[in-house]
């Protein structure tokens, strides 16, 4: 589960500070960094955390540090994921609010100040806002917004932001939006990211505040702009990244403020999980060749065979498409 970060409350900094986890991002950065410093109605302060990258992604981080005092670059001396180049920014942050963004995607102009907007009128905590996915070029994927309902902006409790969160991989779950969070609710409670994580990691905060009291609202204008770009982490489920989801979600089955309806919805997510985790074993055993131990694998938890199934198909489709 999330993590305990320790440190006292800072004041007189920025409305929104925007922590972008950069690895291996030099092609591409000075795009999102520019796109967070141009958010319009609100003070920013963008902090680059380059995750021990193999490229010049430090090296553009720090030009652009050097160029405008409102971008801070740091650079971490191992690979520690999203998670744990997140907390780095989080422990130099200064805002009132905090915001995600990741390192190759894009706000829409406003975003920053709807979202602040909307917390203030309703005293929230968090604000999820909807995202629209594009390509690597910036074209739309999708007619629609990556959440389709609610239509409206809407209080989630922990009981639907869960059940928002049961869809099979691939699917519009909740977790996948990025937050906006009040930086001194994450401080009097003690909570930062899980560093064990490298996906889910959004969710696994945002659920955590919300069994630590938060209230969380949920924005249905689609303004982030979700680049959808092949061998990305979070397009890729990896059996080590499942098996840190699951043990994460375990964990966080003996909360003491889960009820027992909240305690049976994170548990049918986990044996999802574990669905997904059979099903990236068996895959993977295919492409290597290694038929048997796919076998050994699909029979060891059967119920995940329509999983793989799909998998298969739609993998087929595409080459058919292709």
């Amino acid at each position: 589960m999330a993590t305990k970060a320790r440190r006292p409350a800072k004041s007189g900094g920025p409305d929104v500070s925007v922590l972008i986890a950069a690895w291996q991002a030099a092609d591409f950065l000075v795009r999102s960094v520019e796109n967070a410093l141009a958010q319009e109605g609100v003070s920013v302060e963008v902090i680059v955390v380059d995750d021990a990258s193999t490229d010049d992604t430090y090296g553009v981080a720090r030009a652009m540090a050097d160029r405008d005092g409102r971008v801070t670059a740091l650079r971490l001396p191992e690979n520690a994921g999203p998670s744990g180049a997140r907390n780095a920014a989080l422990a130099v942050a200064r805002g009132t609010w905090v915001a995600v963004l990741d390192a190759d995607d894009r706000m829409v102009p406003r975003r920053l100040q709807r979202m602040v907007a909307m917390a203030e009128a309703q005293d929230a905590d968090i604000v999820l806002g909807n995202l629209a996915e594009v390509d690597e070029s910036g074209r739309p994927i999708a007619d629609e917004p990556f959440i389709t309902k609610p239509d409206r902006p809407v209080r989630l409790d922990a009981e639907t932001f869960l059940a928002g969160n049961l869809r099979a991989v691939g699917g519009h779950n909740l977790g996948y939006l990025k937050p906006l969070v009040r930086r001194a609710f994450l401080e009097r409670e003690g909570i930062s990211y899980d560093p064990d994580l490298r996906n889910g990691e959004d969710f696994h905060l945002v659920l955590c505040c919300l069994l630590s009291g938060a209230v969380v609202w949920f924005s249905p204008d689609s303004d982030y702009l979700y680049t959808r770009r092949s061998g990305s982490v979070s397009a890729v489920s990896t059996v080590d990244h499942l098996n840190a989801l699951i043990r994460a979600e375990t964990d966080m089955l003996v909360h003491p403020a889960l009820t027992p309806e909240l305690r049976e919805l994170l548990d049918r997510r986990r044996r999802g999980l574990q669905d997904l985790r059979t099903t990236e074993t068996v895959l993977q055993a295919l492409k290597a060749r290694r038929i048997g131990r796919a076998r050994a694998a699909l029979a060891a938890r059967p119920r995940a065979a329509g999983l793989v199934l799909r998998q298969l198909s739609e993998g087929l489709l595409r080459r058919l498409r292709g």
